[in-house]
């Protein structure tokens, strides 16, 4: 399997990374998290819904994925952190008393270096698995 992501992986990728600057620009204009005395919380949420997206973005313009089989530091940390940002970020909200506030789209980002991954894996399976068939029935036709 490659080590870069295909076009319809990349633009899964962009599809999130967009998301999340969209979750960023309007934590930074909701006014109802910044108002409340907890501006630690809004500020940590801030800061991990951005490095999320940094993350996404960079995986995106390289066209690396964050999860897979590669030597790249970014595939092979990358979904870590993402995972690590989540738990952080859902801890946030738990304790610093936002439960009305959703995390959507950082929380299902999580998932989305996997299920890339799956799929590619999938396609690349049956690429060969075609590849395979071709070969032998060019090998009959001999």
């Amino acid at each position: 399997m490659p080590t870069r992501l295909t076009r319809p992986g990349t633009l899964a990728y962009a599809l999130i990374t967009l998301l999340l600057a969209y979750q960023v620009v309007y934590m930074v204009r909701f006014d109802g998290i910044w108002g409340t005395g907890k501006t630690w919380a809004a500020a940590c949420l801030l800061l991990v819904v951005l490095i999320s997206a940094v993350l996404f973005g960079v995986a995106t313009i390289s066209r690396t994925p964050l999860f897979g089989d590669g030597d790249h530091l970014l595939t092979r940390f990358g979904a870590l952190v993402l995972v690590g940002l989540t738990v952080l970020a859902l801890a946030v909200v738990m304790f610093g008393g936002f439960e009305d506030f959703g995390l959507w789209p950082s929380s299902p980002a999580v998932f989305v270096p996997f299920g890339v991954n799956r799929l590619e894996r999938a396609y690349f399976e049956g690429v060969d698995e075609t590849r395979r068939a071709a070969a032998a029935a060019r090998a009959e036709d001999l």
